[in-house]
């Protein structure tokens, strides 16, 4: 589910390539700020799908085996095994995540070679092998072998991650928040029902308001923000500051004085935690240091309106 901490990033995103483009049009960012939540709810689904499609690559493979003069039990008992998988089937026959398939027109084309090597690449893993072993696996077994199977391809293999950035360029900027979700979703399965996530929005009228705010605000007082930095970036003009850094102040000074509902605290420490996967080692302490100096004289001059108590300190 989308958080501040995620829309923010992705509003940074769009604000930072705005900035890249001549005569770039807000209205035409806009709609890509909008399209990239709504791309990582569709590389959830794209997930969840690709069990589905491992489950029909098991059932064709298990065809093959078992047609070879020798066939290979080991193999079979695996492929039986996912074939079997109660979280896969009841995804398979769950209406409401086909429909969320076939509006979001998830689809694996020309993915067979690309099954086949992730099977290669797991199917001798102790995890699997034990998993193959069981006469009989529980739904906490099934859950368990699917979870393992995400875990391994999504850490540890350099091709399922490769396959996954070309299909989505988000991959990595959604990734933890993306497969924490599917994590989610597999480890809340019941017998008889699929509790997939419809919708990543925890209230979407709310959630987009406050990005598309976030975005116009921070572009419209863009050179207000500017003044108030250069004021207090000693022996630094602003056309020195590194643009991550003053794009990420601007934030956050964004919402220091046009987000009244939105402590100062949270806001200076949720741009600082930006600034740590963003921006240089050195960037927090200097980003922390010009936001304090700044709030700190807002406060005086009455420029940060807080409509709450306890929202300002």
């Amino acid at each position: 589910m989308f958080n501040r901490r995620f829309l923010r990033v992705k509003v940074f995103q769009s604000i930072y390539a705005y900035k890249q483009e001549e005569n770039a049009s807000r209205a035409v960012y806009e709609k890509n700020l909008v399209k990239s939540l709504d791309k990582s709810y569709e590389l959830y689904l794209y997930l969840i799908s690709f069990s589905i499609e491992y489950k029909f690559f098991a059932e064709k493979e298990l065809e093959s085996q078992q047609s070879r003069h020798y066939p290979n039990n080991e193999t079979i008992s695996l492929l039986r095994a996912f074939i079997n998988n109660k979280v896969i089937a009841q995804f398979e026959r769950t209406e409401s995540l086909k429909i969320k398939l076939r509006d979001f027109k998830v689809k694996f084309n020309n993915s067979s070679d690309t099954l086949r090597k992730v099977f290669l690449e797991t199917k001798d893993l102790e995890t699997f092998v034990q998993y193959s072993n069981l006469s009989n696996p529980s739904i906490e077994d099934d859950k368990n072998a699917l979870l393992a199977l995400y875990e391994e391809l999504i850490a540890d293999s350099e091709f399922f991650n490769f396959f996954l950035e070309e299909n989505y360029a988000n991959w990595e900027d959604d990734m933890v928040m993306v497969t924490q979700a599917l994590q989610r979703t597999i480890i809340g399965h019941k017998n008889g029902g699929a509790d997939f996530q419809s919708s990543f929005y925890k209230d979407k009228e709310e959630d987009l308001r406050f990005a598309k705010d976030l975005f116009y605000k921070t572009l419209e007082h863009d050179e207000e923000f500017t003044v108030l930095i250069s004021a207090k970036a000693q022996n630094w003009e602003s056309d020195r500051i590194a643009m991550i850094d003053l794009l990420l102040m601007k934030m956050a000074l964004c919402e220091l004085m046009y987000f009244s509902q939105i402590p100062v605290k949270v806001s200076i420490n949720e741009y600082l935690e930006l600034a740590k996967l963003y921006s240089t080692p050195q960037s927090h302490g200097f980003i922390n240091g010009l936001l304090d100096k700044i709030q700190i004289d807002m406060q005086k001059t009455g420029r940060i309106a807080k409509a709450g108590r306890g929202l300002v300190e």
